[in-house]
């Protein structure tokens, strides 16, 4: 199983961010990510053997926190403007969203689990397959755009499942 813990995105976000979810589909050699399927990853766990599951969620299990507000400000691009690889939304937080992802990795580093890299608050909206300077221009014209606020209150143990249309994402649990 593939698997993956993040914060789900209210639906009040989702419909502010779908404009630029179009604008980038529309774009030659982008993927979009589906609006269902916007989240913040928190860990990504990879591979994971069905039997291990249950200590995932015990160990997310004992992970505490109090919600918090988060907000959506901004597009950008890793590894910068100029050649994206991956579009996203920035996530302003006040190091909430942080400490909850840090607490997260405490836990799973207990089974074995490493990040592949450093936790970064954001919003992945769309991967660029193919090189295109219109990808740049809708960074650009978005860069200081405003999308809301959202109280973070749950994260999720979420499956995986590639499938040629793009991935279909699975709550195996909700944490509160």
């Amino acid at each position: 199983m593939r698997l993956f813990i993040a914060v789900d995105i209210d639906d009040s976000i989702r419909e502010k961010i779908k404009p630029i979810l179009s604008e980038l589909s529309r774009i030659n050699g982008i993927k979009a990510v589906e609006p269902e399927n916007l989240h913040i990853t928190l860990l990504f766990l990879g591979e994971v053997n069905e039997s291990r599951v249950s200590k995932i969620e015990e160990k997310l299990a004992e992970v505490e926190f109090e919600p918090f507000k988060i907000s959506f400000e901004g597009v950008g691009a890793f590894p910068n403007v100029n050649s994206p690889r991956v579009v996203w939304v920035g996530v302003k937080e006040r190091g909430e969203l942080t400490s909850l992802a840090n607490n997260v990795y405490e836990k799973l580093k207990k089974l074995g689990f490493r990040r592949d890299k450093e936790f970064k608050a954001h919003l992945t909206v769309g991967r660029v397959k193919r090189k295109n300077p219109e990808v740049s221009e809708v960074i650009k014209r978005h860069a200081s755009e405003s999308f809301g606020e959202m109280e973070v209150r749950s994260f999720r143990l979420k499956q995986s499942i590639l499938t040629p249309k793009g991935p279909i994402y699975k709550d195996l649990r909700v944490f509160e």
